[in-house]
Order: structure tokens, then sequence, then C-alpha cells
């Protein structure tokens, strides 16, 4: 395997940090990955490493506010413009992609805050896609999400929109790793194995926590990806894979994932698989003791059988 560096210039004129993974042997297809939240790129190399053994590219880049980029080393946010902006960077690092690599299969993922942002960029762009990988995504009622937006809103105002306060905390993170009681750490949702769970809590480009504003986004995309008329722009041919564990609290245990998919093929996209891994809570992934070495095997297989 071959990595390599860069920055490339995204949505008006923002430089973004990127890597690339290659094959040694001619590649056969590339996979651009959307990263999660509060994390970086950086923590995909296992995945890179797998796949490119088999002849696939691996790409992504550290989203606005994350990793590498500038802003507070302790919270992730978009800004004001960020959700958008992250939208149209993904769609200008396909051309970037693309550029170098033409007439080869692109596939994407998006995993937890990027497979929202994967998940409204496929009615953007819906010709653009070989197939998509959908990781750690779920569903929440319309309702629901509006009284969440008010009470995130009151925070924006309180703490600004880059910004967090202890309630954003509370409401984002902590309601999930009640669920785990007795917590080991502050994000004992995120991963049973302790190992891996201990490198991301320690790992110093991963933030740790989120701003009300970035909130709030992921918010209104929750809203917009779960309602009626989310796959109104999607090229209903175009492959989609869905992977979580089954102890992941975003995809209700699993529940949440089994109402995307029933939206997806209700929607009329033609070819919707999914896949939940027990033992694994959300960063399927890094699951390494348990899933994440199946996860990426079907992951592959599916690449496998598209190419």
């Amino acid at each position: 395997m071959i990595k390599e560096t860069f920055e490339f210039d995204g949505y008006q004129g923002f430089s973004l940090p990127a890597t690339l993974w290659l094959p040694e042997q001619e590649p056969m297809g590339i996979l651009q990955i959307a990263h999660g939240m509060t994390e970086h790129i950086g923590r995909y190399t296992a995945l890179a490493q797998e796949l490119t053994e088999h002849h696939v590219i691996v790409a992504g880049f550290d989203l606005r506010g994350h990793g590498r980029n500038p802003g507070d080393p302790d919270i992730a946010s978009f800004g004001e413009d960020g959700w958008e902006a992250s939208i149209q960077d993904m769609h200008m690092f396909f051309g970037v992609l693309a550029e170098r690599f033409p007439e080869i299969p692109h596939f994407m993922l998006g995993f937890s805050l990027g497979s929202f942002l994967l998940r409204e960029y496929l009615g953007r762009y819906p010709e653009k896609v070989a197939g998509a990988a959908i990781l750690g995504t779920g569903f929440q009622p319309g309702p629901v999400l509006d009284i969440m937006m008010t009470i995130v809103k009151s925070q924006i105002r309180k703490a600004g929109f880059d910004g967090t306060t202890d309630l954003v905390k509370q409401l984002s993170f902590g309601n999930y790793n009640q669920k785990f009681k007795p917590n080991r750490t502050i994000a004992d949702w995120l991963c049973a194995d302790d190992a891996q769970l201990d490198a991301y809590l320690s790992d110093p480009l991963c933030r740790k926590n989120i701003s009300a504003g970035l909130f709030w986004q992921l918010l209104g995309a929750m809203k917009r990806t779960g309602s009626k008329d989310a796959y109104h722009g999607w090229n209903k041919d175009t492959p989609i894979l869905l992977l979580s564990g089954q102890e992941d609290p975003v995809g209700d245990y699993g529940k949440g994932v089994l109402s995307v998919k029933q939206r997806m093929e209700k929607a009329g996209i033609r070819s919707v698989s999914m896949q939940l891994f027990p033992n694994a809570r959300h960063d399927l992934l890094h699951e390494e003791s348990t899933a994440a070495p199946s996860a990426r095997d079907s992951l592959l297989d599916w690449i496998s059988c598209l190419l």
C-alpha cells in the first residue's frame, strides 16, 4: 500500500487535508470516505490496508473543523455554512479523484455524521456514484427532531454557533452513554473494544466535543433524510449497503437502520442490502475484537461484486 497526503481546495477555496491509499497493483475501483463526527480520515488505515490489497483505492479528507483542520482542538464544528459547504467539498474531492483516475468505478462510504452527509449528497449528484455504503446511520421521527432543534437553538444563543454547553454534550453523546452503564469512559457507546476506544480517546486529532451549531446542523440533516421525499432525487439504480452494529444507539439498536432500508425500498431504490453485526456498537469499523474484520469483509465483498 502506498500512502499519499496532500491538501486540496474545497468549496470556496477552503484548503482541506486529504489522504490517499493506493494499491501497488493496477486499481480497479475507488472508495471515497466521509468520516464521522469528531474523528479524522487517518482512522481508516486498517480499512485501506485491506481494500488496497484487493486493488481498491481508498481516499478521504478531514471534514471542516475536524482532524488537521484549524479551529478549537476540543470542539468539532463546521461553521455556520459548513453543512452545505461540506457536501460541496465531497463533490469537489470526487472531481479531483475522477480526474486522476478516470473510468474507474467510484464508490462512496459515509459513517455516522458522514452517513447523513452522503445521504444528502446522493440526492444532489445521483449520477455520480457506483455504489454507496452507509454505516452507523439511523432514523428519528421529525417531531422529535423539531423539539431537539429548538432546544439546541437556545444553546447556540448561549454559547455561539461554534461553542458548546453541558446540555449539548448531554443531548448529543451523554444520552447514548447512559445505555451502557456502568460506564468505563465518556464514550462507551462508541465501541466495545476497550483498546480501540482508548486509542480514540487519546488521539490528539479527535476532538472530544461537538459545537451547538454542528449538532443543530446534524439534527436538521436527520430530519431531511428521514422525510417522505428524502429519496426523490436519488438514482434508484445506485446500489446501497447499510452496515451497523446491533448495539448502536444511533441506529436504535437496528430498528432505525431497518426503517431506513424500508423507506429506501418504498421509494423505489432497487438494490438495498443491510447487515447488522452482533456485539458491535456505533464505531463498527473499530470493533476489532468482534465485528470490524467481518464488516470490512462485507464491504469488500459488496464492492467486488459491483466491479
